[in-house]
């Protein structure tokens, strides 16, 4: 038997249900477009789909969005390999739906991460539509070896207007992005571009070409290729105004029957330029000296007459900088490396007292000598060397690192306050291994004062690397 009520509480109940759901769509529903469209760009795209069906409001907002992030690993959730085939077409007909529906309007930012095997022209494709998108920032993340098509470097070259960031990306090593180069003219033009990393890329070339870029502040290049097609003494120029920082990382390249290019920095505003790496330093060209760049390099030669006749070249051209961090895990001869005439600030990494007298006489306006730690070698040095001139006018800071209290650190320490007439600071980093003897610490820094005394220069400090 039911009440008379009961039926009418019932409707009432399911009223509030509805109002309840309903005033949450509202509260969805009233939030402004712009909104909308701003937090689903900061979605992966896949998950601004599946947000979309929070309201019917929503459906469509996600064509919207301004930054598209594609990477085909979020739909290989299955590890049966009978299911691949199914999950990498679910993919490319995602890629072409968000390709079709968002071109209406501009994308600022694309992102395409592949991380399994597909037909070479289905990438290609793909590539060449979001070129033709025209996004201002575009990246392009491989695990796999592809060569651009004809048409997908047609689109790089003379359609990509509006990019301002791009980067290039291959993940495996020795496979790499091939990217041929070419035009009847000889010279390309990018106008908006202001910041291009390359990852395992290669270029080829057939003749030398240039490349324009009016705006672009920032290069990066890790593990590239640059090479010539069977012809000797090609040279791909980068010509770059307002060029301010450089970075190169080369690893030992695989060995290839084409030639190397060279690649020539011109018309840069050079502040920064980094090299780390033991290949291709040979092929580097800067038309323009850097005398104000803050140059970096780092090189992993494994034989003193790699480092000598590799990284010479490259260094005559810093020869008018007035900071630079060298790091040689081979010591090269000091004979080879050139005059720093304007040299203020030099860092460097272990070294032995023979490289850094040839580096005291190679550098006369020496103000600050910064270095990791002292190799153990030969102190005798020390007494027949001549005092360089920078010793006399103009060092005044030197730091130790790594210092463990041994007699060729405390003669070199020696060295310096004795000769060093205009020295005003001279800093000790205790390595951590020493921390443990304290004994020998302080018997160091009893023999430096005893040194100090008499001598009415600097302040000596010390800091302890808990590491």
């Amino acid at each position: 038997m039911e009440f008379v009520g009961s039926s009418t509480h019932k409707k009432h109940k399911k009223y509030k249900k509805h109002k309840k759901h309903k005033a949450k769509d509202d509260i969805i529903s009233d939030l402004p477009e712009s909104v909308i469209n701003y937090i689903l760009s900061f979605l992966p795209t896949k998950d601004a789909v599946r947000t979309s069906v929070l309201s019917k409001r929503w459906i469509e907002k996600w064509t919207l969005i301004t930054n598209v992030e594609l990477d085909d690993s979020v739909f290989y959730s299955s590890k049966k390999k009978s299911e691949r085939k199914t999950l990498q077409q679910c993919f490319i007909n995602f890629v072409n739906r968000v390709l079709l529906l968002t071109g209406s309007h501009s994308v600022e930012s694309f992102s395409l991460a592949i991380a399994n095997n597909y037909d070479p022209s289905v990438l290609n494709t793909l590539i060449t539509c979001i070129l033709k998108k025209r996004v201002k920032k575009l990246s392009i993340s491989l695990s796999k070896e592809l060569t651009f098509s004809t048409l997908t470097t047609y689109y790089l070259y003379n359609h990509a207007t509006c990019l301002e960031e791009l980067v290039l990306t291959i993940k495996t090593y020795y496979s790499a992005i091939k990217i041929p180069l070419y035009k009847i003219s000889g010279v390309f033009l990018f106008t908006s571009l202001k910041l291009l990393k390359l990852y395992g890329v290669t270029f080829t070339i057939d003749k030398s070409q240039q490349i324009i870029f009016s705006v672009l502040k920032k290069f990066e290049s890790q593990n590239c290729l640059w090479l010539s097609a069977g012809v000797a003494d090609v040279t791909l120029e980068l010509k770059a105004p307002l060029l301010e920082s450089v970075y190169i990382m080369q690893n030992r390249v695989p060995l290839t029957s084409e030639l190397p290019c060279k690649i020539k920095f011109s018309d840069s505003r050079l502040k920064e330029f980094t090299y780390e790496g033991d290949g291709m330093t040979k092929d580097i060209v800067l038309s323009d000296p850097p005398s104000a760049c803050n140059a970096t390099f780092t090189n992993n030669f494994s034989s003193v007459q790699e480092t000598e006749t590799r990284v010479s070249p490259l260094l005559e051209q810093f020869s008018q900088v007035k900071r630079i961090k060298l790091q040689f895990y081979t010591e090269p001869n000091v004979a080879i490396l050139p005059k720093f005439a304007m040299l203020s600030y030099l860092e460097l990494g272990f070294v032995d007292i023979k490289f850094l007298l040839g580096l005291f006489q190679n550098s006369p306006a020496l103000n600050t000598l910064l270095f990791k730690g002292l190799l153990e070698s030969d102190h005798e040095l020390l007494n027949s060397a001549a005092v360089p001139d920078c010793l006399t006018s103009s060092l005044q800071v030197v730091k130790f690192g790594d210092v463990h209290g041994d007699e060729y650190e405390l003669l070199l320490a020696k060295y310096l306050m004795e000769n060093g007439t205009v020295l005003e600071r001279m800093c000790f980093s205790v390595s951590y291994v020493c921390l443990g003897k304290r004994k020998v610490i302080e018997e160091f820094k009893e023999k430096l004062y005893s040194f100090k005394k008499g001598i009415s220069f600097a302040i000596l400090e010390f800091s302890y690397d808990y590491c």
